[in-house]
């Protein structure tokens, strides 16, 4: 009964979600449509928890919005640090070497091995939030609690280096 919810709902409210993901994607109708398949395959997976049709409404367009964002999020170039050569580009000037080193040091020294493996998953390697989780078998939320501190400890210990050196 609840698929038959789910589907309805979705199929229903289309022409609304693809205006949604259109406006998220900037109108290219062949990631709107893939946005929507997606959305409707993370819907799918979870549909046992959809109690009724305001709560299917809601969390399609929940749903929806986020696979944009994410389709958005994928088209982003990653950089894999082992295949940099000496100067990451060379418009770019030795500081910005420096500056990737420095970083790169403070990763390895500063940080335990799990928020080092989440940091350098997501942000280098460009591991979706659920993806990490699955992998690490820990749950997003402190998967993103865990980035987000991650993040943090390098800015201040790098600031704070910055600072000490001036």
């Amino acid at each position: 009964m609840k698929q038959d919810i789910l589907t309805s709902i979705f199929t229903r409210l289309r022409p609304a979600l693809s205006a949604k993901a259109g406006s998220v994607l900037r109108g290219n109708e062949a990631d709107v449509m893939d946005a929507l398949q997606d959305a409707f395959c993370r819907l799918w997976r979870n549909r046992s928890e959809i109690s009724d049709e305001s709560h299917a409404k809601a969390a399609s367009y929940v749903a929806v919005k986020s696979a944009a964002i994410d389709l958005l999020r994928r088209r982003r170039e990653y950089v894999d640090p082992e295949n940099l050569t000496e100067t990451p580009c060379e418009s770019e000037s030795d500081s910005s070497s420096d500056l990737f080193d420095e970083i790169n040091a403070i990763i390895e020294r500063e940080l335990s091995d799990r928020d080092r493996q989440v940091l350098l998953m997501r942000d280098r390697h460009g591991f979706e939030i659920d993806a990490i989780a699955y992998r690490l078998d820990i749950s997003e939320a402190n998967v993103r609690i865990i980035l987000s501190r991650a993040r943090k400890k390098v800015r201040e210990i790098y600031l704070n280096r910055k600072t000490d050196r001036q």
